[in-house]
């Protein structure tokens, strides 16, 4: 039998243990090691092909883009430029007048969950446009 140290593992093997306290709502990216590029859910760098691609923790903070050739099915997704420089699609929980480009966003504390798209929430209170 192994000598075991405190996380039950035999001395000399190192493992990255999950803290279970972290944050769920947590967003990552990636960048290339190579040339830098900053990507989202890739296997590939999009600009040199490396392989080798480190994860970020985002912020979480992005402005809603404009979106084009919407089908029904994703009618409830926008695009968000996040403040690193890569665009995700997201379901935005707020108002549906306040839902437009140009929106400040910020990642909800809803759980990330894999395969399923991150939500975010408005930073700033929308008024309703009027007409007089």
């Amino acid at each position: 039998m192994f000598p075991t140290g405190s996380t039950g593992l035999p001395n000399g093997t190192s493992a990255v243990l999950a803290d279970v306290s972290a944050d769920e709502s947590e967003l990552y990216f990636q960048r290339c090691r190579w040339c830098h590029t900053i990507a989202f859910q890739r296997l590939l760098c999009p600009t040199c092909g490396s392989t080798d691609l480190a994860p970020e923790l985002s912020t979480g903070e992005g402005v809603i883009s404009v979106r084009r050739g919407v089908s029904a099915a994703q009618s409830d997704l926008w695009p968000v430029h996040m403040a690193e420089g890569f665009v995700v699609r997201c379901r935005v929980d707020g108002p549906p007048h306040a839902v437009r480009p140009g929106v400040r966003v910020r990642l909800a504390q809803d759980p990330v969950v894999p395969g399923r798209r991150p939500v975010v929430r408005l930073c700033e209170e929308a008024t309703i446009d009027t007409w007089y």
